[in-house]
């Protein structure tokens, strides 16, 4: 029965993100779903053989002692990332609150390749800061916090003064890099209780430190020939377009296109209505510019 629930831990860890490669959807929110789904079988593998040797067993596999990476274990620094302490669920939901929240803004920066690029740096960087912090520990590491504070890290290198929706005291659009140092101040904080005033803690701060900084120093490397367009504003917009069958919906944004958010969704409208002036193609709004799913060179309007 464990190596079934095994292979179905393996399955929800793995579809959503193939399912959105495929789809060409969001890896980042793929990357939540994966976490939560195999947080869930973990669940149901407690529930159906007990917390006891067969879900430890489970552990074995995936989870990360330095002493085994140092022997040649290297797949545990990954795997350990998609695995989370069944007895612990704050540390799960702390986790997909980053990486959904902050991690899927960061997405539309970086791209859906950088970005997964980004988070494995920051998965890594964690798991490798543990291991060289206690090496030859037998004391296991497990989580994706490392690969989550990574996203902090990139972003706050790349784009700080961006704004996102987050739960800091209230949730509300908060800039980065007030989201971030809020973390690493606190981390900082919580590090010093543990290795200067020697109090008990289960946390890995060290490897939060260590995906962090990784994936902060690495960012510049990524964002090389990525280009951001400024926002688009009302002034940009001429009621001249290109396209045919929607000047009465180009009207509807110019009266009712003060807000961003508004905006945004007059745009969509006018992409999903209308076809590339030169194919005839799909259109999709990108960046808050309208261009052309074939060819993006096509089209790009405003």
């Amino acid at each position: 029965m464990e190596e079934v629930l095994f292979g179905l831990w393996i399955v929800a860890i793995i579809a959503p993100l193939a399912w959105a490669w495929y789809h060409k959807a969001s890896i980042a929110m793929a990357m939540t779903l994966s976490l939560l789904f195999g947080y869930i079988v973990q669940l149901i593998w407690g529930w159906t053989l007990g917390y006891g040797p067969e879900l430890y067993d489970l552990y074995t596999r995936v989870w990360m002692k330095p002493a085994l990476v140092e022997e040649g274990h290297l797949h545990t620094l990954i795997t350990s990332g998609f695995v989370h302490s069944w007895d612990d669920p704050l540390h799960v939901l702390g986790n997909i609150i980053i990486i959904a929240l902050v991690g899927i803004p960061l997405e539309e920066r970086l791209g859906r390749n950088k970005w997964l690029i980004s988070y494995m740096v920051g998965l890594i960087g964690g798991s490798v800061a543990w291991t060289l912090a206690n090496s030859g520990s037998t004391n296991p590491a497990l989580g994706a916090s490392g690969a989550a504070f990574g996203i902090l890290g990139a972003y706050l290198c790349g784009w700080p003064e961006d704004e996102v929706y987050f739960p800091l005291i209230l949730i509300r659009k908060w800039p980065v890099q007030l989201i971030a140092l809020f973390y690493f101040g606190f981390e900082i904080y919580k590090a010093w209780q543990v290795y200067g005033l020697s109090e008990v803690s289960h946390v890995a701060h060290i490897a939060h430190f260590g995906g962090f900084i990784l994936a902060y120093a690495t960012l510049p490397i990524l964002k090389k020939g990525i280009e951001w367009e400024d926002e688009v504003e009302l002034t940009e917009i001429t009621e001249e377009n290109p396209f045919k069958g929607v000047d009465e919906l180009v009207k509807r944004l110019h009266d009712e296109g003060d807000e961003k958010e508004t905006r945004q969704a007059w745009l969509e409208e006018i992409a999903e209505r209308a076809t590339c002036p030169i194919c005839e193609g799909e259109l999709h709004l990108k960046k808050m510019r309208i261009r052309c799913v074939v060819e993006s060179s096509h089209v790009a309007w405003p």
